[in-house]
């Protein structure tokens, strides 16, 4: 690539993920290998996962997402939109496939299906991060995206693991700072259309600077519309929200992906009582 040739937003976003997915990678690594056997057993947040499933779904989640691009480089390009099977279905298979591994055999798996997947990523040609992707339940997705789908399980399932080990771990920010965005716009394909009907509404996702409440990163709002959900950026505080989450990036990370009470990140509003019954069961669970 030339020295003058300019990187897309893209691009840049992904060489930004592949420095965090590294430092995941050692993390998790440095994580397993502390392991002993009796941890295997230990029940995690996640109802009904112990700390070998949570270890199972991270490497079946690496490999699915190596899968993807490996097809997408030999020209298939068509997902399909199903998100509504995916927990289930990534949940029985990864159960079933580390049922009876010891901790050693566990680190190895993961450490082949993590070098696998950051081999395709880091190999990438840097122009290349807005192709298409297929992925087997949120359809056909930008490449980029999929370097954020390994930074969500490299990072919240790690945090459910040292969780269940009375660990107090905690987000970093710099990871949840780019995890947040890519959560946020990943909802349109998680809307459940059928629990959508009728519903109009907007809301608005403020990102603070870690250390300065009163700056933000960003602001995003989710505009619901005719069953369909759309994004749409820094819109002018003027237009009122419906329902508003405010808060840093590992807040929202951990409210977000139900490790944390939504509470905790919702601004009052008139819109509260009506909307945050109701909220919950819009988005199809990942």
């Amino acid at each position: 690539m030339s020295s003058t040739t300019t990187l897309n937003p893209a691009a840049k976003r992904a060489a930004a993920l592949l420095i965090a997915l590294g430092q995941c990678r050692l993390d998790i690594e440095d994580l397993l290998a502390s392991l002993v056997s009796d941890d295997l057993a230990r029940p995690t947040v996640c109802i009904g996962w112990s700390v070998r499933d949570q270890i199972g779904h991270i490497i079946e989640a690496t490999e699915m997402l190596s899968k993807g691009l490996e097809e997408a480089a030999v020209g298939s390009t068509e997902g399909v939109l199903r998100p509504q099977e995916m927990a289930k279905a990534m949940q029985a298979s990864a159960i079933e496939r580390v049922a009876l591994l010891p901790v050693s055999r566990l680190m190895a798996e993961y450490h082949r299906a993590a070098e696998r997947l950051l081999d395709l990523l880091e190999s990438r040609d840097p122009q290349a991060w807005e192709e298409d992707v297929p992925h087997p339940y949120l359809g056909t997705c930008q490449a980029v995206q999929f370097a954020g789908f390994a930074l969500l399980d490299w990072m919240i399932h790690p945090w459910d693991i040292r969780t269940a080990l009375e660990q107090t771990p905690r987000i970093r920010a710099d990871h949840a700072a780019l995890l947040v965005p890519g959560l946020i716009n990943l909802l349109p394909k998680r809307l459940d259309a059928s629990r959508a009907r009728g519903l109009r509404g907007r809301f608005r996702y403020q990102i603070e600077q870690e250390n300065d409440p009163a700056t933000l990163i960003t602001s995003l709002d989710v505009v619901l519309v005719k069953n369909v959900a759309t994004i749409e950026k820094e819109v002018a505080e003027t237009i009122p929200a419906d329902l508003t989450f405010k808060g840093r990036a590992g807040d929202l990370a951990l409210a977000m992906l139900g490790r944390k009470g939504i509470s905790k990140v919702v601004l009052p509003g008139p819109g509260n009582e009506y909307w945050l019954p109701r909220w919950g069961w819009l988005w199809i669970s990942l």
